[in-house]
């Protein structure tokens, strides 16, 4: 192959990818607006997306999740064949270029979704007690902007330029707002080289099964620069002048599977019998035990960066990429901080508070591979992390039990040491490819994505770590992890004059073992949707999708035992004095987040189009 096609594969592969991912998802490339300014070397492109979706709960609640304490305002604000989105979204973006070389990008979006109007309003006061506990489930101020509306925020907001250096090379730099996705995996939140990159919008992951990625990220302030040195090498770095967490459905959103963390969390319901301290309360077995929301601890806004390098020797008739990048988790941690119980405290419920904290200072070393094998475009992402954070429980402050290394417990919390961390690998491969007419469709696009992951040593914390013999939740860490993700598109053209329709179906679910990292995928929970798109004239889109998850919950059927081989049903890890214990009715462990929304099955139609 010469060296031009050589030099576009990577370029053909993005094409491929964003064609078949946003005829799946139901976005239809549309050329923005053109704005004459009257002078040929300033060009100005001005569009509005505008996207109107309609959501409806159709599945019951499911008693485990509606009567859990710290997962159910969600399940509590929304009753099967209610409405769960009636939201409009109105997506802008301007672009001014000079001279093809130099400009900057302005995008925001605004909305507002009905569903969300006066939520909670109609449940009990939040001093009164609800299936045992205060009510607590109406959105907070932040969830009420984000979710309800009507609302507004800046996306992309950015300075560019570019300048030729001698006859091959070509440097590049942008300034502000925006994103950069590193790697070759597509579906994968957790095993690309991409980790921690960005924040992440996971209620779009949760919303939309099969999304592509990058779509989820959110603009981060960086400088982001790219050498071309020739047509088959490029180096680029990137340093982050902002940190930004991942967005997760908020306490009492649909979609919310936990009703403390984040912006909306207000309480952290421990149980009637304390599972730390195996005591009930003076009040009856039925008494509510309660953390209140503390502090939320977050990374520094600098110290971030990262550095690539892609080379495209002819023999390899593909693209080599090497990565490396300093990092901080997107992902909360959560830590319990009781205090001395006395009589007034146990009487209020309120025994202390919990704080959520994030994690810096993550190695992550890559290398990824993008090729055309018969046909079929293939990526491989390859990636070592030191000081990664691994899948741990809530960590409880205790000076005594700490000091003597009981499971669960640290002595001391100093704002990022509350979880289990260690070193990992991670890889993600995948293969998409189109199949040309059939005499069932006129043409369709796969795409493959298989996910591994292996723990190789903990580091710290180890009696945090679920992974540990200890441990015996539904989602115990196994030393390997494997997860698939599918999307299938079929293609009819010209159904009608002007209109061709798809049938996209996604599916994503883990194949083997429970991952030690943070929504790596865990054995027999997933989620997916299958619907019916249309799109009329290049325009106009519609879409209508059944989208549900599912996964393994573990629910206490008994006090507990003294010994992790005895009665089924208890706690899945042991307190204070050594016991299993756990209030009967509520879960105890979860295999991963879609088994927390598994009862949250939706139909959803959504209206699309560009001008």
């Amino acid at each position: 192959m010469n060296n031009n096609n050589k030099i576009c594969h990577p370029h053909l592969r993005q094409g491929l990818l964003a064609s078949a991912i946003m005829a799946g998802l139901g976005i239809t490339p549309v050329h923005a607006f053109e704005i004459d300014t009257g002078d040929p070397d300033l060009a100005v492109r001005f569009d509005n997306t505008v996207k109107m979706n309609y959501a409806q709960r159709v599945e019951s609640a499911d008693p485990r999740l509606s009567h859990s304490w710290n997962n159910n305002d969600g399940d509590r604000n929304f009753r099967a064949g209610s409405p769960v989105s009636e939201r409009v979204d109105v997506l802008s973006e301007m672009d001014v270029v000079y001279k093809q070389t130099s400009g900057f990008r302005l995008s925001s979006n605004t909305w507002y979704d009905h569903a969300y109007d006066n939520v909670g309003s109609n449940n009990a006061s939040t001093n009164q007690l609800h299936d045992g506990k205060p009510d607590s489930d109406r959105l907070s101020s932040y969830a009420n902007r984000y979710y309800n509306g009507p609302s507004a925020e800046l996306l992309d907001a950015f300075v560019f330029t570019s300048m030729e250096i001698g006859d091959e090379s070509l440097l590049s730099a942008k300034l502000g707002k925006h994103t950069q996705y590193w790697g070759e995996s597509i579906l994968s939140l957790a095993h690309g080289n991409n980790y921690g990159q960005s924040g992440l919008d996971l209620s779009k992951a949760l919303a939309v099964p099969g999304t592509e990625a990058k779509e989820l990220f959110i603009p981060r302030s960086q400088l982001s620069t790219s050498l071309t040195l020739n047509s088959e090498l490029t180096l680029a770095a990137q340093y982050f002048l902002n940190w930004n967490a991942a967005r997760l459905p908020e306490s009492g959103t649909y979609l919310g599977f936990n009703d403390s963390l984040q912006s909306g969390g207000d309480l952290s319901a421990i149980g009637a019998v304390n599972p730390r301290f195996g005591t009930p309360g003076p009040l009856g077995a039925n008494q509510y035990l309660r953390l209140s929301e503390g502090h939320t601890y977050t990374p520094s806004n600098s110290g971030d960066y990262g550095l690539m390098a892609k080379w495209s020797p002819e023999w390899l008739d593909g693209t080599l990429g090497f990565y490396y990048r300093k990092t901080s988790d997107i992902l909360p941690n959560v830590v319990l901080q009781p205090t001395a119980v006395g009589a007034a405290q146990l009487l209020s419920g309120n025994i202390g508070s919990y704080n959520q904290f994030y994690v810096d200072d993550i190695d992550v070393y890559g290398v990824s591979l993008s090729k055309s094998i018969e046909g079929v475009s293939v990526g491989l992402d390859v990636n070592y992390r030191h000081n990664m954070p691994l899948s741990s429980v809530a960590a409880t402050v205790s000076p005594a039990a700490g000091a003597a290394g009981l499971p669960g417990f640290i002595s001391s919390f100093n704002g990022e040491n509350g979880v289990a961390r260690g070193n990992t690998v991670h890889a993600v491969l995948n293969g998409l490819t189109t199949f040309a007419k059939t005499p069932v469709w006129d043409s369709s696009t796969l795409l493959m994505e298989l996910a591994y992951s292996r723990w190789l040593s903990v580091t710290e914390n180890e009696q945090l770590f679920k992974g540990d013999d200890w441990y015996r939740g539904a989602d115990k860490v196994t030393k390997d992890n494997y997860v698939l993700g599918v999307n299938f598109t079929p293609t009819w053209y010209q159904v009608f004059p002007g209109v061709d329709m798809y049938l996209p179906a996604a599916v994503s679910v883990g194949l083997k073992g429970e991952s030690s990292v943070q929504l790596g995928g865990n054995e027999g929970a997933g989620n997916y949707s299958i619907g019916v798109g249309m799109d009329i004239r290049n325009q106009y889109r519609f879409d209508l999708k059944y989208v549900d998850n599912f996964g393994a919950i573990d629910t206490c059927k008994a006090a507990g035992s003294a010994t992790p081989g005895g009665a089924q049903g208890g706690g899945s890890a042991p307190g204070a004095n050594g016991q299993y214990n756990c209030t009967p009715g509520q879960p105890t462990a979860f295999a991963g987040t879609f088994a927390q929304i598994a009862d949250r099955g939706m139909v959803t139609l959504t209206f699309k189009t560009t001008f």
